[in-house]
């Protein structure tokens, strides 16, 4: 399959798993939430964010185990890629029992840790329980889930992917009909997807890498030390985005109470799913500005860098502009059972900062292309001290509660993304800095003008009061902010080759 076919296959299963995992989430959220109540559904995510502080320790092997596997693999020398296979199988392995430990005193001493109400602890403890079993089973074998990357085969995990989420939906579906609703079901069905995974990273394995085979005999210290050397900021990145980005809902529970964590994590659902799509749709980039800074064309990078910026903020100006304006009814007609106001608002904090950050994460990853990693490490992990002190501080003087947390994090967003992010990276592509904040501008008006769009539309139509309505808003505020924006920020070249990537996709 030539390359770009493979690329935009690969794109396509990719985005259809994302929308299945949004769908089960978004149909199954609503019902947890008025089976459950908002305040058990946050020990969900707070379940999550400490399986995320775990790995803090593992990521630094098993980030790069791909990367090593595949350059090794690809250049046809897989004697060398089986080495460095089992070595960070070996090391993954080691990991995963030295957590095991430190897990069960968490699961078991839970209340002493996070505020927990005495009717939902051994729920809690049930929760966390599955989340530290699954991680240590994804952990143990992540080595195995290297296989779609060293073969260029994505579609097939996304394929999985979906296939995993249509089976926890529907094992969901049955425990939450048959049984008494339970907050662990959740976590219990999410490691059983881990199992159906992981069975499947053996197969492919076995099926697509034909010349590697597990054998810990043939791990090398060496090949660790070389994997630990390039992902060791990974996990200093890692660190600082958990304090930036998943510690809020922990900081929450313990300053501000269990109730209001509960509401404050329903907010951040669809934001955290838009974040999930920048990432994706970020990778789609990337690659061809590597290329271009190791080929030394400069004018090529500056114009693809610009690109990329106007693109990213054009596709997530959508979502985002039409939520800020109409989120209190997608909040009522969603989970009608909640404060939708409240939800609006603080979802209102999470989304600004994605506006700028969709548009400012493609020029974050030329950190990377330049291999200039250590100074925005340091950077990041500083702020992010500055943002859990901040939001502390807050929420223990003041009577702000639960609002200082989306507060702080804006406020450290703004100094991340429009300050040192765009600044260094001119630095770094030696280039001048007003090359990469006119395109950051531009992106973000896109998202300003579907916002006044909307606005516009919700003067003269004043109620979405169904899911009908709501949709219809979406689809009529999108079309005419999306004619305005792609006449105004791309030039006649760049409009004709969005058309003809629109076109080829709808052709495949």
């Amino acid at each position: 399959m030539k390359e770009q076919k493979r690329l935009l296959v690969n794109l396509i299963a990719t985005a259809i798993a994302f929308a299945v995992q949004f769908g089960v989430n978004f149909i199954l959220t609503p019902y947890i939430v008025n089976s459950l109540g908002s305040e058990a559904y946050s020990y969900i995510p707070i379940a999550t964010n400490f399986v995320g502080y775990a790995n803090i320790v593992s990521v630094a092997v098993y980030s790069m185990t791909s990367r090593f596997v595949s350059v090794e693999y690809n250049k046809g020398r897989p004697d060398r890629a089986e080495v460095f296979f089992n070595s960070a199988l070996v090391s993954n392995l080691v990991v995963s029992l030295a957590l095991l430990i430190p897990s069960i005193l968490v699961t078991l001493n839970i209340k002493h840790i996070i505020n927990v109400p005495d009717n939902l602890l051994p729920d809690v403890q049930l929760t966390f329980g599955f989340a530290f079993a699954n991680m240590l089973l994804t952990l143990a074998t992540s080595a195995f889930g290297s296989v779609y990357y060293v073969t260029n085969r994505l579609d097939i995990n996304a394929r999985r992917n979906i296939e995993g989420n249509i089976l926890r939906a529907v094992v969901l579906i049955a425990l939450f009909s048959l049984l008494p609703a339970k907050i662990y079901f959740l976590n219990a069905t999410v490691l059983l997807v881990g199992v159906y995974l992981v069975s499947a990273n053996f197969y492919y394995t076995h099926k697509l890498l034909p010349d590697i085979h597990p054998d810990l005999r043939k791990s090398t210290w060496n090949a660790i030390k070389e994997m630990l050397s390039s992902g060791i900021w990974n996990s200093f990145n890692q660190a600082s985005n958990i304090m930036l980005t998943t510690l809020d809902l922990f900081l929450a529970n313990l300053f501000a109470g269990s109730a209001a964590t509960g509401q404050y994590s329903v907010s951040k659902t669809v934001p955290n799913f838009i974040l999930s799509v920048i990432t994706m749709l970020v990778g789609v980039f990337v690659p061809q500005l590597t290329i271009y800074y190791a080929k030394q064309q400069k004018e090529k990078l500056a114009n693809a860098l610009s690109y990329s910026i106007r693109s990213m903020g054009f596709l997530c100006s959508f979502p985002i502009g039409f939520l800020l304006v109409f989120g209190k009814d997608f909040f009522h007609l969603w989970v009608p059972s909640q404060d939708a106001d409240m939800l609006h608002w603080l979802s209102v904090l999470t989304l600004i900062p994605l506006a700028i950050s969709c548009c400012t994460e493609v020029v974050y990853n030329i950190f990377t292309v330049t291999n200039k990693l250590r100074t925005p490490a340091v950077v990041l992990f500083i702020l992010g001290i500055v943002n859990t002190v901040a939001a502390i501080t807050l929420m223990k003087t003041t009577s702000m509660g639960i609002w200082a947390v989306p507060v702080v994090a804006l406020v450290i967003s703004i100094i991340r993304n429009l300050v040192f992010t765009p600044v260094y990276a001119s630095r770094c592509l030696h280039m001048p800095v007003s090359l990469v904040y006119a395109p950051i501008v531009r992106g973000m008006v896109c998202t300003v003008a579907m916002t006044l769009v909307c606005l516009c539309y919700r003067t003269i139509v004043h109620g979405t009061g169904t899911w009908f309505t709501f949709l219809a808003a979406a689809v009529i505020c999108s079309c005419i902010a999306g004619v305005a924006n792609i006449m105004v920020i791309f030039n006649k070249d760049e409009r004709r080759r969005f058309f003809s990537m629109i076109a080829s996709k709808l052709r495949l």
